[in-house]
């Protein structure tokens, strides 16, 4: 079995999306539409793919999904501190994972790869 994607509701998504794209340099997905690779968002959501599984947020204003979200980095060290030039303060950690929230609370656990 392999996990395919999670989606996320947010009442806030420009905001979701800056955070994930330009503090976490997370890339947009794309798909192929009439024969042309287009980006794989819109107003109403935004797709990441992550190593073979999909990230999504979707708007709506009457919800907001909260969970825990673990990604794990090749360069552990550096990703964190690229984030932290970027402004995102680190919650705790140690030299194993750190702890970071997104505009909306959800806890991000950021581990090196194993």
């Amino acid at each position: 079995m392999k996990l395919n994607s999670i989606i996320f509701h947010t009442s806030r998504l420009s905001e979701i999306r800056n955070f994930y794209e330009e503090k976490l340099q997370l890339s947009t997905g794309t798909y192929v539409r009439e024969n042309q690779t287009v980006p794989d968002y819109s107003d109403s959501y935004v797709n990441y793919y992550v190593d073979g599984s999909l990230l999504c947020f979707e708007a709506g204003e009457d919800r907001t999904d909260i969970g825990t979200i673990v990604l794990s980095v090749p360069d552990f060290t550096g990703y964190r501190t690229r984030i932290e030039a970027a402004g995102v303060s680190v919650l705790s950690g140690n030299s194993q994972y750190f702890k970071i929230k997104d505009p909306e609370g959800r806890s991000i656990i950021v581990e090196p790869v194993r």
